[in-house]
């Protein structure tokens, strides 16, 4: 098993630091990224042990033991009810040691609600860049910051390789409870089975919609639907539904804003103006409508144009997956092979005709 880790770390390390001096001739930053990005994989892959050991092990914590197994069964469920791809991922367990996996950093300019974007090789092109080394991070954000683009920094506990490595279990996706954990799993198996280089928004949108409506197939199978766990996972996902409603109105009355006649100082201050009144409007109205303590004291944080869209990358397309799990009768398996089939011209035709046919509202 150490051999076969060991060799793929080697290919793997091979083939970026290849890519990484090839960049290091033209993009000094890139090089440094990329380098960072290849420590940050080498060590995932070599680091952690085999969960088959660790289920042996008489130290390791009878809940912790629970947990790998709970993941070994949504895995299963998902390749063989949700029609996901078979892997190898989630076979080894790492811990480590620190409560995020990668810090995600997204940017912005202050007036236009779009995404900086980066270029990277399989993937495409992105609106995000994940960082092992945090001070990198943390350097780069202030750059952006310094060129007057808006950013946004948050923690990420899970990741996936997309299928061409075997993504090990890590003690960071434990950290926000049982339906999170079992979406997540659901989630970055989406990414392993389908994944459209330079399209972020799909990927995303996608893979968290399968991995809700996932959780709740598997809790429905496996405790019914009456069961505390599934009325959960349904109060967690009413809680996905109402918070991805308000950031898409907010959203949409500050770009439209933005594309407004009025001057550049103006529309800077009645954006200022317009966050105010939304973060008081989520205070007194839309709190209410959670189930739980969800999304509480979210008025408290920096809101900018970087922090709306990092959330719009993961939510803004549900619509359209509701309405083609309908025509797929219900069947996720059938929504992702059918979705599979499309390819990238395809989907965007799907899009295309789902944004035609959908009825047009007004932002209040």
């Amino acid at each position: 098993m150490f051999k076969r880790i060991l060799k793929w770390a080697m290919w793997s390390g091979l083939g970026l630091l290849i890519l990484t001096a090839f960049a290091a001739l033209i993009w000094k930053d890139t090089t440094l990224y990329l380098w960072q990005s290849v420590k940050g994989q080498v060590s995932l892959l070599l680091g952690g042990q085999a969960i088959s050991e660790l289920e042996q092990d008489a130290r390791v914590p009878q809940t912790l033991k629970q947990q790998f197994k709970r993941v070994a069964e949504v895995k299963q469920f998902a390749e063989q009810k949700l029609g996901l791809k078979p892997t190898r991922n989630y076979e080894k367990y790492l811990d480590l040691k620190r409560n995020y996996l990668v810090m995600v950093l997204t940017a912005s300019p202050p007036l236009k609600m779009e995404s900086y974007t980066w270029w990277f090789p399989v993937v495409g092109t992105v609106p995000y860049k994940g960082y092992y080394d945090k001070e990198m991070g943390l350097q780069d954000q202030k750059k952006l910051q310094a060129q007057g683009f808006e950013t946004h920094f948050r923690p990420s506990p899970a990741y996936s390789t997309l299928g061409w490595f075997q993504d090990p279990l890590l003690s960071t996706m434990f950290q926000y409870g049982e339906f999170y954990l079992v979406s997540t799993v659901i989630h970055e198996s989406v990414h392993a089975s389908l994944w459209i280089p330079g399209d972020v928004s799909f990927n995303e949108n996608l893979a968290s919609f399968v991995g809700y409506h996932g959780a709740l197939a598997y809790y429905a199978q496996k405790y019914g639907t009456g069961s505390k766990q599934y009325q959960e996972g349904l109060a967690i996902q009413s809680n996905q539904k109402v918070f991805a409603e308000f950031i898409g109105n907010l959203h949409d009355q500050l770009k439209a804003l933005y594309e407004g006649d009025a001057f550049s100082a103006n529309k800077l201050e009645r954006k200022t103006q317009l966050i105010e009144e939304m973060k008081t409007r989520f205070k007194l109205e839309t709190v209410k409508k959670f189930k739980g303590a969800g999304y509480a004291g979210f008025e408290q944080r920096e809101w900018n144009n970087a922090m709306i869209m990092a959330y719009r990358h993961y939510d803004q397309e549900q619509g359209l997956f509701e309405h083609l799990l309908k025509e797929q009768k219900g069947s996720i398996a059938q929504l992702m092979a059918y979705l599979t089939a499309q390819g990238p011209a395809g989907i965007q035709k799907l899009r295309a005709d789902y944004k035609k046919a959908k009825p047009q509202t007004k932002t209040p």
